[in-house]
């Protein structure tokens, strides 16, 4: 079977590069997994640009439970928070199991999408020809034009081609959905929940966020690790989930062992990767490291990345041999993207150095007293370019910033 073009990966970036691909390419996308959606694994929070991304070609709206225009963050204690709010809504939660699926169901009519099909391999590191298996029936060869590895962060298609890069490290996120309600503050239905663990979970933090799933309130629930502590990830989520429910933050329908819905991941923390491109083969998303090291935003990376590959795949097969090594420089034109992964890395850096609950409290302090504009700073408000250091380094802090510092210091002695 020959086409032009073969997408390992049926999720954000895959499908999003298979809505704008030109109508008149044969396209085949597969994927491991049971079914489009089936095992979705991101908290489905998509920033307000991410949202007119997606608006531009599919309906969206119709898969946004909640818009959140409020962030509230709570200290390593858990007895102290603050609230930081914009007039409009700056993220939003979505159903995403739904999201992606109507992602697959939409795809145009040149498009021929094949679940539970697994990438085996290139046939004898030939890139126009690569091995695929559906089910349990027999090995097949399909030649393409164009290869696209979307297949995320752990990519067949980067491990299969040396000279790729591959992501080589990661956070592991583990979440949790359960039916009922969150209790703190007044407008819990627009906030999301930002946790400052401290020593209880270092690699990020926690996060809980109000959601509808089947018309019921419900709220999803999770932390994320270094991968290196993966392995306790699941029982720290339970340890967190505990503690929400002692201090009445939340509400749960049933019984906490049996969460409606559980998921993990791994999560690129390196980085945009340097070779996203080998001859006819380009990665994108999760696959590429697009990627927030700091914030764990990847969606925004798929869906862009999945766009802006579309209109280069169309020039290389017009015969421009160079154009898919111009992805990470589109990008870029959608408000400096590249650029904001790179500062992710440097947030990412200074984190990595937080060890003790008494470093992660003098840096809260800090941001607490900026609480009025915390927002829009936040993570460089995502899709804005109002730097989050410039936040906290002004001068009236410098006393707050010394002593933090100090602890900083202290902590490269403490073992995580």
């Amino acid at each position: 079977m020959t086409y032009d073009v073969v997408i390992v990966g049926a999720s954000f970036a895959g499908l999003t590069l298979a809505h704008h691909l030109p109508k008149d390419l044969r396209v085949l996308l597969v994927d491991i997994k049971p079914e489009p959606g089936s095992t979705v694994e991101s908290t489905g929070l998509i920033t307000t640009k991410t949202y007119l991304e997606f608006k531009s070609f599919l309906d969206i709206d119709h898969y946004i439970t909640n818009p959140i225009s409020a962030i509230c963050v709570v200290a390593p204690s858990f007895d102290d928070y603050f609230v930081s709010s914009v007039a409009e809504p700056w993220i939003y939660q979505t159903d995403t199991k739904a999201l992606v699926k109507a992602m697959a169901e939409t795809v145009p009519a040149n498009v021929e999408i094949r679940m539970k099909t697994a990438f085996l391999g290139l046939v004898e590191g030939d890139t126009t020809k690569i091995r695929i298996r559906s089910n349990s029936s027999a090995e097949e060869v399909i030649e393409t034009k164009v290869l696209i590895g979307a297949d995320g962060s752990h990519s067949k298609v980067a491990a299969e081609i040396p000279e790729l890069s591959q992501n080589d490290r990661f956070l592991f996120g583990y979440e949790q959905v359960f039916f009922g309600s969150v209790n703190l503050d007044e407008r819990p239905a627009e906030t999301i929940y930002h946790f400052w663990f401290g020593e209880f979970s270092l690699g990020y933090g926690g996060w809980l966020s109000p959601t509808i799933i089947d018309g019921r309130p419900a709220f999803r629930v999770g932390l994320a690790k270094l991968e290196k502590d993966r392995a306790q990830a699941k029982e720290l989520t339970q340890e967190f989930v505990e503690l929400l429910l002692n201090k009445k933050i939340i509400s749960i329908e049933g019984a906490v062992e049996k969460p409606g819905y559980i998921f993990g991941s791994l999560i690129p923390i390196n980085g945009v990767r340097k070779h996203l491109t080998y001859k006819n083969t380009l990665l994108i998303g999760d696959a590429a490291g697009f990627c927030g090291a700091f914030a764990a935003d990847g969606i925004k990376g798929a869906v862009v990345s999945g766009k802006e590959s579309a209109k280069l795949v169309e020039q290389f097969l017009a015969g421009d041999r160079q154009a898919l090594s111009l992805l990470p420089q589109a990008m870029n034109q959608h408000g400096g993207l590249i650029k904001y992964y790179a500062k992710q890395m440097k947030y990412r850096w200074i984190w990595d150095r937080m060890k003790s609950n008494r470093t992660f409290t003098a840096m809260y302090s800090i941001i607490k007293a900026e609480r009025a504009t915390f927002l829009n700073q936040f993570c460089d408000s995502k899709d804005k370019h109002q730097s989050l250091a410039w936040t906290v380094l002004k001068f009236k802090y410098l006393p707050k910033l010394i002593k933090y510092s100090c602890f900083i210091m202290l902590d490269f002695f403490k073992r995580s």
